[in-house]
């Protein structure tokens, strides 16, 4: 059985994984607070419904970084894994003798 795994490419999709969560709720920051104020300022209809515009978008921005963050948590895993069973192998040819 053959096993590839680029451990230093798993490390750096792991890396890119976290950088956009990280963009990512700097843009939900900043909605929020743009949000929040906008809301406040209109009083009439279009507050409301922007209100919901808003609670949606959170919504779907939070589900985002869920998902991210399960993309993340299996690089890392698959990377574990693989190192692993590396190891493994490498033990178990290094125990060979002929």
């Amino acid at each position: 059985m053959l096993i590839k795994g680029n451990f230093g490419q798993l490390d750096q999709l792991s890396a890119q994984i976290m950088a956009t969560v990280g963009k990512v709720q700097q843009e939900m920051d900043t909605w929020r607070t743009a949000s929040g104020a906008t809301a406040n300022d209109w009083l009439d209809q279009a507050g409301g419904q922007f209100t919901e515009v808003n609670q949606a978008w959170q919504q779907v921005s939070t589900a985002q970084q869920d998902m991210l963050q399960a993309l993340r948590g299996g690089v890392v895993k698959a990377n574990g894994e693989l190192q692993q069973a590396l190891a493994s192998a490498k033990a178990r040819v290094g125990s060979v003798t002929i």
